[in-house]
């Protein structure tokens, strides 16, 4: 009996640690489309756009939506407006860094949101051979965003170039 009760309990904490291991992993390939919906926030500090997650199960794509989101305003051109990052080596200069910005529950979710609370229209949910699509309406503020790469080093400041 006490084998079997610490057979359970030892899969109840091992196995997730080892599902977001992975989950970590298939992050960090960015597989991910944007889709600009030529939106800007009432604040003016943020960008509105529907971010497309590629992942085996569709709870996970959702749960790596706002690191897409992130990662695209700082690495990819939205519509008009350009990367924060630009042409800088900031994944190859800070990639420990960033990965620890962007796992699980890291700084990242301080500058997404989910529009709609993050529900997924019907349409937007498909699913592929082996893997779900997922599309989600997000707000991603850009301004502090910049603010805090650029406290961090990780960016330069505007002013600096002039």
């Amino acid at each position: 009996m006490k084998k079997v009760l610490f057979a359970a309990l030892a899969a109840m904490f091992i196995l997730p640690a080892f599902a977001n291991k992975k989950m970590d992993k298939e992050t960090m390939t960015w597989r991910y489309e944007v889709q600009d919906l030529g939106k800007v926030a009432k604040d003016g500090k943020s960008d509105i756009f529907k971010i497309w997650t590629y992942a085996k199960k569709d709870n996970q794509a959702l749960n790596q939506a706002g690191k897409n989101a992130v990662h695209a305003v700082i690495f990819k051109q939205i519509g008009y407006k350009p990367a924060l990052a630009g042409t800088s080596n900031l994944e190859i200069d800070h990639a420990d860094e960033l990965k620890e910005f962007f796992k699980d529950g890291g700084e990242y979710r301080r500058f997404v949101q989910f529009i709609n609370n993050g529900a997924v229209a019907p349409a937007d949910k498909i699913q592929l051979k082996k893997e779900w699509k997922i599309g989600v309406t997000v707000s991603v503020n850009r301004a502090d965003l910049r603010k805090y790469l650029e406290q961090k080093g990780w960016l330069q400041s505007l002013n600096s170039l002039f």
